[in-house]
């Protein structure tokens, strides 16, 4: 599934980190629930600017991550690999609770019911977007060990700058069509009610990309 120390990254390897990227702006928690009520606040382009603050704040950790692994990459390939270890441990055990928690909370009962207006600013709206990234180190925990499974020496930076803009972007978007989804009122109770299927998946395919580490490592050892 990912193929290790090459220069580039594959096709199969962009869509596999694009698709969890996806994902992983999709799964309920507490980002989605700060975006989504300040939506069914204050309408719908106040849901829009707190996306796209949360899109800056998951592109910033993102850029982080990977500068940051590239780094012990080339300085410390020996203990990359045991960081490339961690993640595979991490990711495992987030795609457990992810997966847990998908099939013990059915919907999202609680998001229509913050629905009082308020006096928010657009730049209310943004900050609570930013800061509810930028503040919980779970997120650059996140990329950080999902980043060290798709990383090799001698990539250039033009990689890293891709993956973090792929992040940010596709956590900006996926959140905005949410937003449009959620402020309709006939889909709103379905996405409540409904989305738990899709925390079952993201939490299925954080543990499959989890094992596939520990199944290339296995191989490299072996046959390496």
């Amino acid at each position: 599934m990912i193929k290790k120390w090459e220069k580039k990254l594959s096709i199969e390897s962009w869509l596999y980190l694009i698709l969890i990227c996806i994902m992983g702006a999709s799964s309920p928690g507490p980002s989605l629930i700060v975006i989504l009520r300040h939506a069914v606040a204050d309408g719908r382009s106040a849901g829009i600017y707190a996306a796209v603050g949360h899109g800056l704040g998951i592109f910033i950790y993102a850029l982080v991550s990977a500068i940051g692994l590239s780094f012990i990459l080339i300085s410390y390939p020996k203990i990359f690999s045991f960081v490339q270890i961690l993640g595979a441990l991490f990711l495992l055990w987030i795609g457990f609770q992810i997966l847990r928690g998908g099939l013990s909370k059915k919907d999202l009962s609680n998001l229509g019911e913050y629905k009082t207006p308020s006096s928010s600013t657009t730049l209310n709206h943004f900050r609570d977007g930013f800061g509810i990234a930028i503040l919980n180190p779970k997120i650059l925990a996140f990329f950080s060990s999902l980043f060290s499974q798709f990383l090799a020496p001698e990539q250039n930076f033009s990689i890293y700058m891709f993956m973090a803009i792929i992040a940010g972007f596709i956590d900006v978007s996926v959140y905005v069509i949410i937003v449009f989804l959620v402020t309709l009122k006939s889909l709103l109770k379905f996405y409540r009610d409904k989305i738990f299927l899709l925390e079952v998946a993201f939490g299925l395919l954080l543990i499959l990309l989890g094992f596939s580490i520990f199944v290339v490592s296995f191989n490299l050892t072996n046959f390496g």
